[in-house]
């Protein structure tokens, strides 16, 4: 607009420079001349003409600034109101993606906490001695506190499904997520996660062992889904006087017997070898933590390898011989 005014400014400066005038009426002009013998004249012109094109020109350009601002002025609203509802959907997709999330998190966190909550409360109402005092028809498998004879109670893992249920889980692998290639004192206290992988602690085997007698359950799976089993009626870990020695017979199943060859062999880890082999330690050498012998039949804390044949995985000599397993569980019942 500002451009405009300017240019309607110059013509009109143009059209009427050098008039100094005196109006007889509004659209006549007097305007001093010279002859061509500069003799001084008057002269008289009518501006009417000029003064209907200059309001003309005038007019045209107010009208055309008067569109193109219009049009202008409505592009920009609609443009405002498009940005406005494209932010606030945006805004609005935002806040509910957020809002979901939040929710899923919060039901789940709940679910846990709930679900833990009474797996506690079971535990301190019952103050079950082992995996076996649940009631078998009625509680899930679960981690629950136990309280052997004699101790303040730990958590556990509880298998209430598998042959009957009722069963203390005290070795747990399944996807090599937690490292069993460990020392004596991690083995004596148990590490990993009691949902996932784990070992309970050789303490924690003594403790329960000791106080009754138990049964031993072996479960093992390959990579091709195939399953086997190897269950003793008889188990026993001794305490750490006795380095945990292993007290174990009475085999049935289909995984073959594989812990005959380490019975009444006391535990040993990559920093205490307590194995049967005078010239080295089975344990380093296996990379696992075992009743060694001289040096092994099984080796189920051994590295998880995947679908992999090598003795220093966690194999099981008389079902598939060097082929690392992919889960395995070992998990005892009073009797």
């Amino acid at each position: 607009m500002e451009k405009c005014l300017i240019f309607i400014g110059l013509i009109c400066s143009v059209l009427l420079a050098g008039i100094k005038s005196t109006s007889t009426r509004d659209d006549m002009v007097e305007t001093p001349v010279v002859d061509n013998q500069n003799v001084p004249l008057l002269a008289m012109f009518d501006m009417t003409k000029v003064n209907k094109r200059i309001k003309e020109y005038i007019s045209d350009a107010f009208e055309n600034m008067k569109g193109n601002l219009t049009v202008n002025i409505k592009k920009e609203i609609k443009d405002y109101f498009d940005d406005m509802k494209q932010n606030s959907t945006d805004a609005i997709s935002e806040a509910r993606r957020t809002a979901e999330e939040n929710t899923k998190k919060e039901i789940k966190d709940y679910l846990v906490d709930m679900k833990q909550n009474s797996t506690d409360a079971i535990s301190e109402a019952l103050t079950p001695r082992d995996c076996s005092d649940l009631d078998r028809k009625k509680v899930r498998s679960g981690v629950y506190k136990i309280f052997p004879e004699g101790t303040a109670g730990f958590n556990a893992s509880c298998d209430m499904e598998t042959d009957g249920g009722g069963w203390t889980v005290f070795q747990h692998r399944q996807d090599g997520k937690v490292d069993f290639f460990r020392g004596w004192t991690e083995y004596v206290t148990g590490f990993g996660d009691l949902n996932t992988e784990f070992w309970l602690g050789n303490d924690n085997l003594h403790d329960l062992t000791s106080k009754g007698s138990y049964e031993l359950r072996v479960d093992l799976e390959g990579f091709g889904g195939d399953k086997a089993y190897a269950k003793y009626s008889t188990f026993n870990i001794g305490d750490q006087s006795t380095n945990y020695i292993l007290i174990v017979n009475g085999y049935s199943g289909t995984a073959g017997d594989a812990l005959e060859y380490h019975n009444k062999q006391a535990f040993s880890t990559k920093d205490k070898d307590n194995d049967s082999d005078s010239g080295r330690n089975c344990a380093e050498v296996y990379k696992g933590a075992w009743w060694y012998n001289n040096c092994h039949e099984s080796n189920l804390n051994g590295l998880y390898l995947g679908n992999k044949y090598d003795v220093k995985g966690m194999r099981w000599m008389q079902w598939q011989e060097y082929q690392s397993m992919k889960t395995t569980s070992m998990m005892i019942r009073r009797i």
